[in-house]
């Protein structure tokens, strides 16, 4: 289902109710007010504008729940890297973000990595059965849960910095869409509430803007069972990557290594890693197979056939 405007009949029918009463008032107004006139003006546009209001809200596509939705933008480029958790973070200010072609995406705030990815894609989920920019309800342990993280205290510790961290950040993205050119400006999330640490309740405020990145020809249901399946931040990285081709191209072994954002000094430190990554994925039924060209370095996967029913590129 395309992200679209949605219409949500009892509110509409109120809104009609009050359209009524206004028409009732223009058709007899009081007649020792000389003002009524600017008053029933002033009501009218306060209707329209709240009609234009309720009958626009954005809500994201309504995928399955074994699926996430992923902007195609987000997973062809290095704004959440595949650093490891122990690695210290970086803060940047308005920094260029590897990407690929056709996509333009400058960051402010602490480094995102494969962690914040988890919970961002989490909170779209959760965010999908409801017009987006309305408060999004969880506890803690059933986040975790959803990830696959253990429910002890560092793990609660760390969902509360990710969280953090998507909100405390600001993101300029441009790309290439079907239908032109698209951007979204803004934080990941836009606000968030939480109650006492005993009772780990959480609510969440995405930026109703972010339908911008879930346009038909913009975003991809990628696979939520074979992600959770993958602890190497490289394989998940891969797996949110190729899973935006449909038929993916050849890519050299440094341009994936600039795309993922990785930290390794050495070439051939990054070459030993990819090949564990992508032998990953065929053992999780995501690749059929897999080469890197020894003359010209180049990487080329074949995908198994994409899950019925999953939207990409």
């Amino acid at each position: 289902m395309p992200a679209t405007a949605i219409k949500h009949k009892p509110l509409s029918d109120a809104l009609q109710r009050i359209e009524e009463t206004l028409a009732a008032k223009r058709k007899h107004p009081a007649r020792a007010m000389p003002t009524t006139q600017l008053s029933l003006e002033a009501d009218e546009e306060a209707v329209r504008r709240d009609v234009e209001q309720a009958l626009n809200i954005a809500q994201l596509p309504l995928w399955e729940n074994q699926v996430r939705g992923l902007p195609n933008p987000l997973a062809r480029s290095a704004l959440f890297s595949v650093a490891r958790q122990n690695e210290p973070r970086q803060h940047l200010k308005e920094r260029p973000i590897t990407s690929v072609k056709g996509v333009e995406i400058f960051y402010t705030g602490e480094e995102l990595r494969q962690d914040d990815e988890d919970v961002f894609l989490n909170l779209v989920h959760l965010a999908r059965s409801q017009p987006l920019g309305h408060e999004v309800s969880f506890t803690a342990y059933s986040m975790l849960k959803s990830m696959g993280w253990p429910t002890s205290a560092p793990s609660y510790e760390r969902l509360r910095l990710c969280i953090l961290r998507l909100t405390a950040n600001a993101v300029e993205i441009r790309f290439d869409a079907g239908s032109g050119k698209r951007g979204y400006g803004g934080t990941l999330v836009q606000e968030f509430t939480f109650k006492d640490e005993s009772d780990r309740q959480w609510k969440v405020r995405l930026n109703p803007k972010l339908i911008t990145l879930f346009g038909t020809d913009a975003y991809t249901q990628l696979d939520w069972r074979q992600r959770l399946k993958l602890r190497s931040p490289l394989a998940k990285w891969l797996h949110g990557f190729y899973y935006t081709h449909r038929e993916p191209f050849g890519y050299k072994v440094e341009t994936l290594k600039g795309l993922c954002g990785s930290s390794a000094q050495q070439l051939y430190h990054f070459r030993n890693g990819l090949k564990k990554a992508l032998e990953l994925l065929v053992e999780q039924g995501f690749l059929k197979s897999w080469k890197i060209d020894p003359m010209t370095d180049v990487v080329t996967v074949v995908r198994n056939a994409r899950p019925q029913g999953l939207l990409g590129a």
